[in-house]
């Protein structure tokens, strides 16, 4: 890995870089070039110079399948880089304005949600999801020793390898172990991808368990006619008897084909998506593919041009502006039909920006950066504080306060029910959960007993200072474990445990020299568990 420094900066990471720079540019791209033309992924076919990525089949694709889960993931990468500091403003913190002439965003011109932070006035649309608790902001999400370079930092986020490792597996990809053997044939794809987008992602060596749709021209074709060519309209010439016959090969060969068609057509979007191209096309097609039931389990768009080197102020705005009112639109339309409460939406970019404006009224390459989700089964809010704009790493750079293998663990256990043993198997190592899903899913290696009914009361008073009285109650005796955690997943104090009588039990908390911030108990009986937020004052 190219350890060479200049001012401070990786080379190439800073618009001033020049000939490294745009080096570094061609790289990446031409590596994803490269990656979506199937040249980088083993697998892959080509239909005529026409990408179709089969990715391969791994525990996560086997357990979605066996789980028989409505829960459906949405990632929506943001690729090139997005400016954190510019897209929730600290707009009390008198260095943002010192560090920042020409970017800096007046109070006045943010929709405040924090006592210290505004959202960029373009994120109106999703402001409210906030307010509603349906909105999740995970404060400087990044990783130890970032790599500043594009293509090494979006390789690091997809496959969640450390900074020192190079892995050709994305992280929902893991294992090489073919379940197809135990599982047979599916004619629907677990995973697709939609867009200009990397198949390191779901890539694995064996089988294919899903697809990758390059744009929606070839959506449309195969939700019209469950083909990507027309094998019958040719000219009547020996050429064009062999251009039928490998246009049949090619459908043949698209084996999800029939699966997309049936979905697009029974799927209909119930709302109109402003941004009609780009994201919020490619949202509007993974609506319709939902509400199809499709079955797939994951899906990944990508919304670009957030590497905002120069001339930031007014594309920024309108790319966080994209980004608001496409997941507006998704979620509308998802609610329409009753889906919104079995999908989540989560953001990731491979870094953040530096702090300090450069001399081209832009950004240069930086390391951690707020993380996005959104839906009904978020446990709404922030987690984590402010980041600084000071005490910075060795690099003048913002220090990560979450590392985002801490979100992956959390996604495959709570959200889609993995357990520990499975997620560490995933991610390569245990992680802690970061507890921002409000209805996980437990898992256990006993036989499944009958869930008990429970309730578990908002504590009171709430917010609080010194202390609060939690209550829950049992419907029938059996073990019940009561626990607080703080918001980076840490067990703060046990507050009961063992088998416990049925009835109204009520349990006095008291913060002791806990800092103020937020924080969240969980009660867990048997095979089912509900989790609440609490905020202590000082």
């Amino acid at each position: 890995m190219c350890t060479l420094k200049t001012d401070n900066a990786l080379l190439g990471t800073k618009l001033e870089h020049g000939e490294a720079h745009q080096a570094s540019h061609d790289r990446w791209t031409r590596r994803s070039f490269m990656g979506s033309l199937g040249l980088a992924a083993g697998g892959a076919m080509m239909l005529g110079g026409t990408p179709v990525q089969a990715f391969q089949p791994t525990p996560l694709m086997a357990h979605l399948q066996q789980e028989q889960s409505n829960r459906i993931l949405v990632l929506i990468q943001l690729f090139g880089g997005n400016d954190g500091v510019n897209t929730l403003i600290p707009f009390e913190d008198d260095e943002y304005y010192r560090v920042r002439p020409n970017l800096s965003i007046p109070k006045f011109d943010t929709i405040p949600f924090h006592d210290n932070l505004g959202f960029h006035k373009s994120l109106s649309a999703i402001a409210p999801f906030y307010e509603e608790g349906r909105m999740g902001i995970l404060h400087g999400v990044g990783y130890p020793e970032p790599d500043l370079s594009h293509f090494r930092s979006t390789d690091i986020w997809l496959t969640g390898s450390k900074t020192e490792d190079y892995l050709n597996s994305g992280w929902v990809g893991r294992s090489m172990e073919s379940v197809l053997d135990r599982t047979g044939e599916l004619n629907y794809p677990l995973a697709v991808q939609l867009g200009f987008a990397s198949p390191l992602l779901l890539r694995g060596d064996q089988r294919g368990t899903g697809m990758s749709i390059n744009n929606p021209a070839q959506f449309r074709r195969l939700a019209g006619s469950g083909k990507l060519y027309d094998s019958e309209n040719v000219p009547e010439s020996p050429l064009g008897a062999e251009l039928a016959f490998t246009r049949s090969v090619a459908n043949d060969a698209f084996r999800y084909a029939g699966a997309i068609q049936d979905a697009a057509q029974a799927g209909e979007n119930s709302v109109n998506y402003e941004y009609g191209r780009g994201l919020g096309e490619n949202l509007s097609i993974v609506a319709r593919l939902i509400k199809g039931n499709l079955g797939a389990k994951i899906y990944h768009v990508v919304l670009g041009g957030f590497d905002t080197h120069a001339s930031q102020f007014d594309f920024h705005s309108l790319l966080l502006r994209i980004l608001a009112e496409s997941v507006d639109s998704f979620t509308q339309d998802l609610a329409a039909a009753g889906r919104d409460q079995d999908v989540l939406i989560m953001t990731f970019s491979e870094f953040g920006r530096r702090v300090e404006e450069n001399g081209s009224r832009g950004t240069d390459h930086g390391t951690s950066a707020p993380l996005f989700l959104f839906g009904p089964g978020v446990i709404g809010g922030t987690y984590g504080s402010t980041p600084s704009l000071t005490d910075l790493d060795a690099f003048d750079n913002l220090k990560h306060q979450f590392n985002f293998r801490n979100v992956y663990h959390t996604v495959l256990q709570d959200w889609f029910g993995f357990s520990p043993g499975r997620t560490a198997d995933v991610i390569g190592e245990d992680y802690q959960s970061l507890n921002f899903i409000a209805n996980p899913i437990v898992t256990s290696t006993t036989p499944e007993q009958p869930a008990r009914s429970f309730s578990l009361s908002q504590n009171f008073p709430n917010p609080f200072r010194g202390q609060t009285t939690i209550t829950y109650e049992l419907d029938q005796p059996g073990p019940a474990v009561l626990r607080v955690f703080d918001m980076q997943g840490r067990m703060v104090r046990e507050l009961a445990s063992g088998t416990q009588p049925a009835g109204t039990h009520s349990v006095i908390f008291s913060t002791d020299q806990l800092p103020a911030g937020t924080y969240m108990y969980r009660l867990t009986t048997g095979h089912s568990q509900e989790t609440r937020k609490m905020v202590v004052v000082r």
